[in-house]
């Protein structure tokens, strides 16, 4: 794994950047588009672009939210071996940033399903 990771650092950084900024542009989008929320998180009962874009955030959201489980782990595996071999300080901030942002972003779907919750309640 340290060859790997010394050897592919760019691309494994990119890749990472890309999923995470995708990821919180997504949870943005899907934030505000209020009339979606109804199916997220359930089966779909009507095949709609609404609902289908629900069902992509659930999968994004249980993918993301082992990711904020399971990421720190492997965030400090990569800093420890490219570390040795390259400066890489800008670019593991940046990461660490948009895992914070990510995981603030799988907070929010988590809150989505309790306010619509109230809502039916109410």
């Amino acid at each position: 794994m340290k060859n790997y990771n010394t050897k592919n650092w760019r691309i494994l950084f990119n890749i990472q950047i890309t999923g995470f900024i995708l990821f919180i542009m997504l949870t943005v989008i899907y934030y505000w588009n209020t009339s979606a929320h109804s199916s997220f998180n359930r089966n779909i009962e009507i095949v709609d672009l609404k609902g289908i874009f629900s069902l992509v955030m659930t999968y994004l959201f249980v993918f993301f939210s082992v990711v904020t489980l399971a990421y720190p782990v492997l965030l400090f595996m990569q800093a420890y071996f490219i570390r040795k071999e390259k400066p890489v300080g800008k670019e593991l901030a940046f990461l660490s940033f948009l895992y914070l942002v990510s995981t603030i972003s799988v907070f929010n779907l988590f809150t989505i399903n309790n306010a619509q919750a109230i809502k039916n309640f109410e």
